[in-house]
């Protein structure tokens, strides 16, 4: 299956926050996929902290991103490296961490075009931490990423300003005009002076400069359908909290979303993550291990009813 675009099917997975599970549950959706007879592809994109490779117990990667982004390395390709799981592919993020944790706007769009360009049936993209630019960008790849969040209120609100962020990023790079972009950036400021703190204020406001590119943007608003999972959910209540996340974007920010489900808290998941081992590998008969795969299921059957649709 294709997007659009001509590409293949690429999945962005952020949060905003750090400990959240994005590594895991990348990992993990990845061998799901595999497990279906998917070739995978899966891409350490935090250039910050990159920690994917230990997942699948390889301590230390003989060939990272680093090498493409600065090292000389011409073809993305020559830094894929095989896993234990068949069909399952990594590219390994940074180590260097001092040098690529904010990389330059020109390396950055270099590694977008050749993420696009690689053969798969998915490509995983498993972002860092924070609302920076690239991270939102990283994000923004696909028409329709996933977030994670935790059941706690520091994860729920770093959630909620992540989504704004890529929602006013989106459309900052589709701005027709100088004024419009200014707009946006100024929107981006969540103290602005212009008290534009939701995505309606900020239709509003353009609506006044240009009742096109309003409506154009309100068109936008609509394409823009984020998927959210939740993670380490200890009870039927965490559970549900998916949906009211859905329901205050949907009302708050105009956004809607669809919410792929969650996950249940397993410490068999910290071991895994200690020893290095997959966790769908040494556990695939867990709870946790059930959800991931109905998070799977969901995310293909959504996945071929709109590339039917189209």
């Amino acid at each position: 299956m294709r997007e659009r675009n001509g590409g293949h099917p690429i999945w962005a997975i952020g949060g905003g926050k750090g400990g959240i599970g994005k590594s895991f549950v990348t990992a993990n959706l990845g061998i799901a996929l595999s497990e279906r007879g998917r070739q995978v592809i899966l891409i350490d994109g935090d250039f910050g902290g990159a920690n994917l490779h230990n997942l699948f117990g390889i301590s230390y990667p003989t060939v990272t991103l680093d090498a493409f982004i600065r090292k000389g390395v011409t073809d993305i390709r020559d830094v894929l490296m095989d896993t234990e799981v068949p069909g399952l592919k990594l590219i390994s993020g940074s180590l260097d961490i001092l040098s690529m944790s904010n990389p330059k706007y020109a390396q950055q769009q270099r590694v977008i075009r050749h993420i696009r360009s690689l053969d798969a049936d998915y490509i995983l993209l498993d972002l860092g931490a924070g609302t920076s630019y690239h991270v939102l960008d990283f994000f923004l790849i696909s028409e329709r990423g996933i977030f994670i969040i935790t059941p706690e209120p520091t994860s729920i609100e770093n959630a909620y300003r992540f989504l704004r962020g890529a929602f006013f990023r989106r459309l900052r790079m589709l701005a027709p005009q100088d004024e419009i972009k200014s707009i946006i950036t100024t929107a981006m400021d969540r103290g602005n002076p212009e008290g534009i703190r939701t995505p309606f204020d900020l239709l509003d406001r353009i609506q006044e400069v240009d009742e096109g590119t309003g409506t154009f943007f309100k068109e936008e608003i609509r394409k823009f359908r984020p998927r959210l999972i939740v993670n380490q959910v200890r009870t039927r209540n965490e559970g549900d909290l998916g949906f009211s996340v859905q329901s205050a974007c949907r009302k708050y920010f105009g956004i809607d979303l669809d919410y792929l489900g969650y996950i249940t808290y397993d410490y068999d998941v910290y071991l895994s993550v200690r020893k290095s081992r997959p966790f769908l590998l040494n556990h695939p008969e867990s709870e946790a291990a059930r959800c991931l795969r109905e998070i799977t299921s969901t995310l293909l059957e959504t996945g071929e009813r709109r590339w039917i649709s189209h």
